[in-house]
């Protein structure tokens, strides 16, 4: 039985087949290298670089993102930055950055396939994880709505019976 169960990738298995716990991949040298493709795409296109090369005001942007990434409250951890709730970048930044991966995202797929997929299928994984939570707690809120209004309803019926007894 051990051959068979280990053909079976971990995340299938029951939670007592595994034997260590999770462990973390660090997101931020990957998300780093994701926006500097980015950056390049949409500074080549939109300021006549060449390559890897950026203008002065992507540069001084890119270094910016990139010291606030580092100092980022998720750590390692961090979700994708066009996704975060807590953008660290500052107002001018933020709205800078978003329009920079919103303008070189068809430029991407063109020029760093594999790179252009992967975000934006742990794009999609980020929205749905929030869906989920967001559903998850509007469930507990309609249950605890419910258990209240219950409660309610059982105080009011006592209060009748107690009235009919006398």
């Amino acid at each position: 039985m051990g051959f068979f169960t280990n053909l079976i990738p971990k995340r299938f298995r029951k939670k007592e087949e595994t034997d260590k716990p999770a462990e973390y991949k660090n997101n931020v040298p990957k998300e780093k290298d994701t926006i500097k493709k980015s950056f390049a795409v949409y500074c080549n296109s939109h300021h006549d670089t060449k390559g890897e090369k950026l203008c002065p005001k992507c540069t001084a942007l890119l270094a910016t993102i990139f010291k606030k990434m580092s100092r980022c409250r998720y750590g390692i951890t961090k979700p994708i930055c066009d996704r975060c709730d807590n953008m660290c970048f500052g107002d001018a930044n933020n709205k800078k950055f978003l329009d920079i991966m919103d303008a070189s995202g068809k430029r991407m797929l063109m020029k760093h396939p594999v790179t252009a997929v992967k975000h934006k299928l742990t794009k999609w994984g980020v929205d749905y994880a929030k869906q989920k939570q967001n559903d998850d707690i509007a469930e507990k809120e309609e249950s605890k709505r419910k258990a209240k209004a219950a409660k309610i309803r059982q105080r009011e019926a006592r209060k009748i019976q107690g009235k009919k007894k006398k």
